[in-house]
């Protein structure tokens, strides 16, 4: 940096006296050599030379940050912070500077130089109260120099002085760590900086990525720790930590992890940014990120903005990094005029003296790249990289050929899989389901039906839940049709356009005892009229979604500003569909009348889904009486039940119908012995819900949201009562009390022997924990939890089943068993159903297909589960639940068997003013 024109030009510009000018030639080496203390220190003397104290505590914080071991920054941090009244941040200065050692006559100098200081400021009364607390600090000055530097060095002795044969190996990298974390305790104490902490932490993360990157990810939940506390580290140290993180999760490929962490920072730098490039940085994981997710128009909104900064940017690696991100998310929005202009900027860049020997430049050469793969149309030209080679041929329908590079892509994805544990595969998931997707689609293009199958089920190989409950981690056709009854039949699907701009592309595969069908959905082809003819309502939907999901709303193609794909439906809309069949689904009481969505048209709308999803199987069908659906992504959020046919029919009424995470879960369930329950139902009713009392967690942004986020999964972790954040969302008003839930539980005593119940105060989170814990809930066939219930919006941690909820916790409990403790029961039991709204929802994960609360009772070991999609009234809810257990415990019908000769019933008109699809499609047997 020294050498650097703008170094000379501040030194002139400081002799001088010119600091405006001084400022200016730092702030350009800031944004030249981010990270460099020296340029931050620089820049800091320059504001205190003008008279601007508090900029100069700003930039020293900056500067201490990127080098805590330099104690000149810490010298000068002290020196500006008391002139800047600032006494707090003058303790952490000189502290830092005593952890950090040194000779006796060193120790003297400092401090007679800082006393000499505050004596020079007598005349500054309005500094008199700083000075005084400035004074005690350097109290037994060396003394405590010697205290917090032997502190330090007993704590911390091994990962300051790590190196990288150390990192290299495991047991000495593991002790490494032991030790940084057992120095948290000193560092409560004061006896060591905070800043030194966060400074050890991110060089032992540094050498970690070069050397030994399993170890690397031990370190992923210590620095983001850091990063979400803003109480205890400075800004400064936590983006340091940001930094590191974001370069771990990113090659973890936990995009969710990235995109939060840099909403926090972003929010967080806001009127607190010492350089653009510390923006870039942010901005460059979050555009990556976006992207990533394939969440591409928020992705290229994002690189808009990164884009107007790009002249600003000064370090040439941020500026390839920059063209990277910003090429891409052009690319995959199809953003082509962008696009082209960003990339004759790279071309230029490319052609600067000396750049090809810079290791960056391969970002630059890969921005490039997605541009050519993604935009061109002229010949494939081998990009090395089997994914991407796939992808171009199957833009130009050289299907064959981007089969090939997709198995290759596949296979080298699942060598990498097989090397990791269940946790760390979730990252690496979705790009294998495109892949996945990818090769399904290329397969029936060349008419090789025989492996689709095979591809399908290795998409829910790795799920979570698969790995807990099934014997196989992959089960083959063969085997599926040994299970399968003569008039069963098996159907899943694979989502074949992930990972590009359009959605809603399935293939269909269908299994019987003796046959394998594979066709296509009809994708958007049964809308395309609907989403021009239903457009106002369509839109108004968006906006709603939209601002629930704390996102930009996704309407080019609504409006018409943009021309979708034929036949298919751009980026969002599918997912808008399913929103838009939900709401004809619901109703709403309107004194004491159910009120229903656009009544008149629901026919139709369930019809044109029939289209899309079974009519082109329909003749393969004809012989089947129960079918099991085994969904994909936004799939699982249909009710199949509901569709109806040409002849008006609804699916409930021809088939038998249930759903199943894969294969080889219906495997597993249907081979397992068969088990006796002493008892048959154990019901759970007539909660009561007080509001929370606990004080309100800030949320006014977005930043505010990943902290709250965050602050829910480490406490979660803990154990601790999570009434903080239930009480940040609740209302003025409490939950109603559910009469007709309580009434449900007490019928199911009186109709079913063996029953037991947990009414009224006894229906407690305790309760049912001590229950499980003390192996209890294995007693009983069913279990039958009756309450409000929800996935919630915001923070997915937070989707719960309410129990009796106080004010405040009792004895450690919220009153709400949150998803996260619901997979942790220990519930062996046949059936569970959840008598609330929305228990069927959840959160795409790949893999996991839909993560919420039913996947959470699975994995806690139920065999099957009633949920459901929406909202349900407490009259339908009573007629199904009564009617089930008599059919099942009193008529010896099976679960599932019973549950669809009562949607049966409804459909026929037996439970009076109940026929419409809200009173019995929402509830979704899942099982075997």
């Amino acid at each position: 940096m020294e050498a650097h024109p703008d170094y000379a030009a501040y030194q002139r510009a400081k002799q001088a006296k010119d600091f405006n000018a001084a400022i200016r030639a730092g702030a350009n080496l800031i944004e030249t050599y981010p990270g460099n203390s020296l340029a931050f220190d620089l820049v800091a003397s320059a504001f205190y030379n003008m008279n601007k104290p508090q900029d100069a505590v700003d930039f020293s914080k900056w500067a201490v940050a990127y080098n805590a071991y330099d104690g000149a920054g810490s010298f000068y941090g002290f020196i500006h912070s008391v002139f800047a009244n600032q006494p707090l941040e003058a303790e952490k200065f000189v502290r830092n500077m005593q952890a950090l050692g040194q000779d006796a006559a060193g120790m003297q100098r400092d401090y007679q130089s800082l006393n000499g200081y505050l004596n020079s400021l007598a005349n500054y009364s309005q500094l008199s109260a700083t000075v005084q607390k400035a004074r005690g600090y350097l109290a037994n000055y060396n003394e405590e120099s010697i205290k917090r530097a032997k502190a330090t060095f007993e704590n911390l002795a091994s990962s300051l002085g790590a190196t990288y044969d150390d990192i290299a190996n495991n047991e000495k990298a593991v002790q490494i760590l032991a030790d940084w974390v057992k120095a948290e305790e000193a560092v409560k104490q004061g006896l060591i900086s905070r800043y030194l902490y966060v400074d050890a932490l991110v060089s032992i993360a540094s050498m970690a990525e070069k050397v030994n990157f399993e170890f690397g990810q031990k370190l992923e939940p210590h620095l983001e720790k850091i990063v979400f506390d803003q109480s205890n580290y400075a800004l400064a140290s936590r983006y340091r930590a940001y930094e590191r993180l974001a370069r771990v999760q990113s090659a973890l490929k936990r995009w969710d992890k990235v995109e939060a962490s840099s909403n926090l920072i972003i929010s967080d730098l806001s009127g607190q940014m010492p350089s653009i490039a510390t923006l870039g940085k942010a901005y460059f994981y979050l555009v990556m990120a976006k992207t990533e997710s394939r969440n591409y128009k928020d992705a290229a909104a994002l690189a808009d903005s990164y884009a107007a900064q790009l002249p600003k940017l000064k370090s040439p690696e941020y500026i390839a990094e920059a063209y990277y991100v910003i090429l891409r998310a052009y690319a995959f929005n199809k953003e082509i005029d962008k696009a082209q202009a960003i990339a004759q900027r790279a071309k230029n860049f490319l052609k600067t003296q000396g750049i090809e020997q810079m290791s960056y430049v391969s970002y630059v050469k890969n921005g490039l790249s997605s541009i050519a793969n993604l935009l061109d149309n002229e010949a494939v030209a081998s990009t090395g990289n089997a994914y991407n080679n796939g992808v171009r041929l199957m833009e130009q329908k050289k299907y064959a050929e981007s089969a090939v590079e997709f198995e290759k892509a596949r296979a080298e994805e699942v060598e990498l899989l097989e090397k990791m544990d269940p946790l760390e595969q979730r990252g690496y998931l979705d790009k294998f389901q495109r892949i996945n997707g990818f090769l399904a689609g290329a397969y029936y293009e060349t008419k090789q039906f025989d492996k689709i199958y095979d591809v399908i089920e290795s998409n829910r190989a790795y799920a979570l839940l698969n790995d807990k409950r099934s014997e196989k981690k992959q089960l083959s056709l063969k085997e599926l049709q040994s299970i399968l009854g003569e008039k069963e039949a098996y159907l899943s699907f694979i989502d074949v356009s992930k990972g590009t701009t359009y959605e809603g592309t399935y293939l269909m595969c269908l299994v019987t005892k003796n046959n394998v069908v594979v066709k296509y959905n009809r994708s958007a082809g049964a809308f395309i009229d609907l989403l021009t003819n239903q457009k106002a309502q369509l839109i108004e939907l968006e906006k709603e979604q939209a601002q629930m999901e704390f996102r930009k709303e996704n309407l080019d193609y609504l409006n018409g500003a943009k021309a979708r794909v034929t036949n298919t439906f751009a980026k969002g809309e599918f997912k808008l569909l399913t929103q838009y069949l939900r709401k004809h689904m619901e109703a709403k009481v309107v004194e004491g009348k159910y009120v229903f969505y656009q009544k008149e048209n629901l026919p139709d709308l369930l019809n044109r889904f029939y289209h899309t999803f079974i009519s082109g199987l329909d003749v393969y069908l004809f012989t089947v009486e129960k079918l099991t659906i085994s969904p994909e992504g936004l799939l699982a959020t249909i009710p199949f039940d509901a569709l109806m046919d040409d002849n008006g029919q609804y699916l409930a009424e021809r088939f038998q119908i249930g759903y199943i995470p894969n294969a080889a879960m219906l495997y597993t369930l249907r081979k397992q012995p068969k088990k006796t329950y002493e008892m048959n139902v154990l019901g759970f009713g007539g909660a009561t819900y007080d509001l929370h009392s606990a004080q309100k967690a800030p949320l006014s942004s977005l930043g505010d949201l990943e902290k709250l986020r965050y602050r829910v999964r480490e406490d979660l972790k803990k154990g601790k009562p999570l009434d903080y954040a239930f009480a940040t969302f609740q209302t003025d008003e409490p939950m109603s009390y559910l009469e007709g839930g309580r009434k449900e539980v007490s019928v199911i005593q009186e109709i079913v022997p063996k029953t037991d119940t947990r009414m009224d105060a006894m229906m407690t989170e305790n309760e049912l924990k001590r229950m499980s814990a003390a192996g209890e809930l294995g007693k009983y066939r069913a279990v039958h939890l009756s309450s409000h219930a929800s996935v919630h919006p915001y923070v997915f941690d937070l989707s719960s089943i309410a129990m009796t909820v106080k004010s405040t916790p009792v004895n450690g409990e919220d009153g709400m068993l949150v998803v996260g403790e619901l997979e942790k029961l220990n519930l062996p039991v046949d059936f569970v159903m959840l008598s609330a709204c929305q228990t069927a929802l959840g959160v795409e994960s790949p893999g996991d297909g839909i993560k919420g609360l039913n996947q959470a009772l699975l994995n806690a070991g139920a065999n099957s589960t009633l949920t459901s999609l929406w909202s349900v009234s407490d009259t339908g809810t009573m007629f199904l639940t009564v009617h089930l257990y008599n059919r099942v415990f009193n008529g010896g019908m099976s679960t599932s068997a019973a549950i669809t000769d009562v949607k049966r019933s409804f459909i026929k008109g037996e439970f009076e003013g109940h026929t419409h699809p809200y009173f019995w499609a929402p509830f979704i047997y899942t099982g075997y």
